[in-house]
């Protein structure tokens, strides 16, 4: 688990401790218990103020219905330490048969705060976990949109075409041009956030567009190109969607979140699996696990860019409004030395495992 190394030498070493304002992790996953009750923590350990979690499970309808993201919400509640200020935010699955009133109705008692876009082909297949229920029909879901623009409820969309034939490294880019830009056409008052953003070509359509629209950027697709995959022999602990990408799309993306670009904020997709799914020979699951040590991961990534103080907006400031947040009053702080990654939790790898990071987050 490297980076490229001309990144290392832009490293400032002058910096030793650095205080900043707690985070917003704002794109999550910690399954159902009771995997939950081994990630979870790892999240709340990394003093979040709050976390956006997605409900991608096996079976939609545990985040599309009122009744089940309540159910769910309850769920995590009960593993928040007593007494913690630590905010679970919720959203709703979007299907192709939930209807406007029942998006807003959810939206306005405070189950969901904002809906997740997975898209499924018209052969139910998804571009990762749980995604094969998603919108099969984007245009049928128009109405929905009217009232999510109406009401202002956020769009949380994993813009991927998933189309078999359509090239597994221009996923985001053909869903950029057939789906996302009529959809803001369509709706030019919709706020909208392009999940774990890997495409310099898409990053560049986010920043530049006149538009309510923001960016979440994952960890690894700020260290990792699709190099990782192949380094001796195939690597399932490395298979993430959306998949890495070629150098200077990494590098590209890169430069917009370390250089304190507003519209791009701190989101892992963490996505635990177990040993057995992770690692199977054929059809591993897709998703890597860094809820563990993400702070220190993008403090890393920052620091080896000489971007420091760009590190607090990105984590803990960027479009937080969007999710009912606002920055956190109370701190965190990171310090320069070794911290030793461990292989595994419980049953899920750690990304970086075995290896040790130059920063570390000091416990509250």
């Amino acid at each position: 688990m490297t980076s490229t190394s001309t990144f290392l030498e832009g490293t400032d070493i002058s910096i030793n401790r650095l205080t900043i304002r707690r985070w917003l992790e704002r794109h999550v996953h910690v399954r159902r218990r009771p995997m939950m009750d081994v990630v979870l923590p790892c999240t709340l350990n990394q003093h979040a103020a709050g976390a956006v979690f997605m409900g991608n499970h096996p079976h939609p309808y545990e985040t599309s219905t009122i009744e089940k993201t309540l159910a769910h919400r309850r769920e995590i509640d009960s593993l928040i330490p007593e007494g913690s200020d630590f905010t679970p935010i919720m959203t709703l699955y979007l299907t192709d048969h939930i209807s406007p009133d029942e998006v807003v109705r959810g939206f306005k008692e405070g189950v969901w705060r904002a809906a997740k876009l997975y898209m499924a082909n018209q052969q139910g297949q998804g571009g990762t976990t749980g995604s094969q229920h998603g919108v099969r029909d984007l245009r049928g879901r128009y109405p929905v949109f009217a009232a999510m623009e109406k009401h202002q409820i956020p769009l949380l969309g994993h813009f991927e075409a998933v189309e078999e034939k359509v090239d597994e490294f221009d996923r985001e880019i053909r869903s950029v041009n057939r789906d996302l830009k009529p959809l803001m056409k369509a709706f030019p008052g919709l706020p909208i956030v392009f999940e774990h953003i890997t495409d310099g070509r898409a990053a560049e359509f986010v920043a530049e567009a006149n538009h309510n629209i923001q960016a979440t950027v994952t960890c690894h697709h700020l260290m990792h190109n699709r190099n990782v995959l192949f380094w001796e022999g195939l690597n399932p602990l490395k298979w993430a969607k959306p998949v890495f990408k070629k150098e200077p799309h990494r590098r590209k993306v890169r430069k917009y979140v370390t250089s304190g670009h507003k519209r791009f904020g701190a989101g892992t997709d963490s996505a635990p699996h177990d040993e057995v799914a992770k690692c199977r020979l054929c059809r591993c699951a897709a998703g890597i696990f860094t809820a563990l040590s993400a702070v220190e991961f993008y403090a890393m990534v920052f620091d080896e860019d000489n971007a420091l103080p760009h590190l607090e907006a990105f984590l803990s400031e960027n479009f937080v409004g969007l999710y009912g947040m606002k920055p956190s009053e109370k701190k965190m702080t990171l310090v320069r030395q070794p911290r030793l990654l461990p292989l595994k939790v419980g049953d899920v790898w750690v990304e970086g495992g075995g290896t040790s990071l130059p920063w570390e987050l000091l416990a509250a």
